[in-house]
């Protein structure tokens, strides 16, 4: 059995769907890290009910949206009712409609994952990181990334701004239809590309 909640994002006037998009999954994450840290891991995994991605016959892009609904999944009513969706999203009150809980009691449900995508896209950023960690100077580092090529995605993504270095980033997002699994654990982002979540 699954329960859900259904946000939707009610962009006016000069505030976009995508921004509040990026609010929302930010209050999401951090909520979703919480619940993360008092169970041990996130049974908690979220859809894209309007997500689009589609290439014509030569690989081009002919849509890419994440939409403007995230539906919340769980198989369980309590770590939804945990989040305390409403007091959390209270300062985006005038811009998100939240459903109640609901039972999805449905025959023939598809599924789908929603797996996060990090293009290797920056090969300045990835040898200043690696120089760091490793303590090697960035010469040498560089010497090692000679044959890197960027990648480059235009899957859908949302805007995001991490909380502990307030950069900004794209959480790039690819979603493949599944078959239904045991288990049931997202990251404190509520994705998991093993992990299918109910696509309806």
């Amino acid at each position: 059995m699954h329960y859900y909640v259904e946000i939707t994002c009610l962009p006016d006037e000069g505030v976009s769907t995508a921004f509040i998009m990026g609010k929302v999954m930010g209050v999401l994450h951090l909520a979703l890290v919480n619940l993360q840290q008092r169970l041990g891991s996130n049974p908690v995994g979220i859809g894209f009910p309007e997500y689009v991605y589609r290439e014509d016959d030569k690989g081009r892009v002919e849509a890419a949206q994440i939409g403007g609904k995230i539906r919340l999944f769980s198989r369980d009513q309590v770590h939804l009712e945990a989040l305390n969706l409403k007091q959390q999203l209270q300062r985006l009150a005038d811009y998100v409609h939240i459903k109640s809980i609901s039972e999805l009691d449905r025959p023939n449900l598809a599924f789908a994952s929603f797996q996060r995508v990090q293009p290797k896209s920056s090969k300045e950023r990835l040898i200043r990181r690696k120089a760091k960690h490793t303590g090697q100077p960035e010469a040498v580092v560089r010497e090692q990334y000679q044959p890197f090529e960027e990648q480059r995605t235009s899957l859908p993504f949302v805007h995001m701004h991490s909380h502990s270095s307030t950069q900004a980033f794209r959480l790039f997002i690819a979603k493949q239809v599944a078959e239904p699994v045991d288990e049931w654990q997202f990251s404190s982002y509520g994705l998991n590309g093993r992990v299918p979540v109910p696509d309806f």
